[in-house]
């Protein structure tokens, strides 16, 4: 169809040819090969080369646009090729990845400004299912012991650190507290913590196991799923927890008072999780660059 339509073009068959950097022969036998497929004669042969006949024409108007969208469609291949256009799904949990995020994606949209990107907020084992099945991409989920979370997710997802979080005491805003908390304070007061996963374990695992063997008294842990109403009934004065640093877009109108952790584990690891058995597309392999080369993942919180 292009050698047809470049052929009308200059309304000559050598020069033609010459555009499309191929001797004249081969392209003659191309065009007489395909009017004896069509039955139909496309081209009158003139003194000054040739002109499309009627139904040379109505190819030539169908064809221009056949030429268009398939350029189109190789160009738009070639960038899915490169990785700067397709989907890429994330799940970010976003109490954890408040500050991170922002830079992660600004650095990804510089190199791939038209790929959609989707924002999951998802617990870890949704996000390792959501990996699974293939409807999650590339998760950034956090974990209290990353050789353990490596272990019993090794045939399923790649991991990769990328940085540490620091964890604090959350307390109610009315009270005196010591300077640093023990998780002896901690067990003192019923405790707020997060789920605990079998899969990747988490602050919710870290909890439980630290309260376990620092206190001895039989600590009342409360399971709560939603971060921020953690902090809201700590700021009622209804138990203490163990949290990330929130930005204050996360704590507003939810005063309390924060320690840092005395004793014990004091941070989670943040780690790139993607899945092993299947082929990725060119736009997650480029953010899963993007997210390795991003240096001084560590950052204040309140400035979030």
């Amino acid at each position: 169809m292009r050698y047809f339509v470049e052929i009308v073009r200059h309304g000559s068959i050598s020069a033609a040819a010459k555009t499309l950097h191929m001797s004249q022969p081969p392209l003659s036998a191309t065009l007489a090969s395909l009017e004896n497929e069509l039955g139909v004669r496309l081209l009158e042969r003139t003194g000054r080369g040739v002109v499309a006949t009627e139904a040379g024409q109505l190819l030539m108007e169908r064809g221009e646009q056949i030429v268009r969208e398939s350029d189109q469609l190789t160009a738009e291949l070639k960038k899915h090729g490169v990785g700067v256009l397709g989907s890429l799904r994330l799940v970010a949990y976003m109490p954890y990845v408040q500050t991170l995020l922002p830079r992660m994606l600004t650095a990804y949209r510089q190199v791939a400004p038209s790929v959609d990107i989707q924002i999951l907020d998802l617990r870890p084992e949704e996000a390792l299912a959501g990996l699974e099945r293939g409807t999650v991409d590339v998760a950034l989920i956090t974990t209290s012991n990353r050789d353990l979370s490596a272990h019993l997710n090794r045939a399923a997802v790649s991991m990769q650190p990328l940085t540490e979080i620091d964890l604090v005491a959350v307390l109610p805003p009315r009270g005196t507290w010591p300077q640093a908390m023990t998780w002896a304070d901690l067990a003192r007061h019923p405790v707020f913590a997060p789920p605990i996963s079998s899969r990747f374990p988490g602050l919710g695992n870290l909890v439980l196991s630290e309260l376990a063997q620092h206190s001895e008294v039989r600590p009342d842990i409360r399971t709560v799923n939603q971060h921020q109403a953690v902090w809201a009934q700590v700021s009622a004065g209804m138990g203490v927890a163990v949290s990330v640093r929130a930005p204050t877009s996360i704590t507003a109108g939810c005063p309390v008072t924060i320690r840092p952790l005395a004793e014990g584990q004091r941070t989670l690891t943040m780690e790139l999780v993607w899945p092993k058995q299947r082929q990725l597309p060119e736009s997650v392999s480029r953010f899963l660059t993007v997210a390795r080369n991003l240096h001084d993942l560590r950052t204040d919180p309140e400035q979030g």
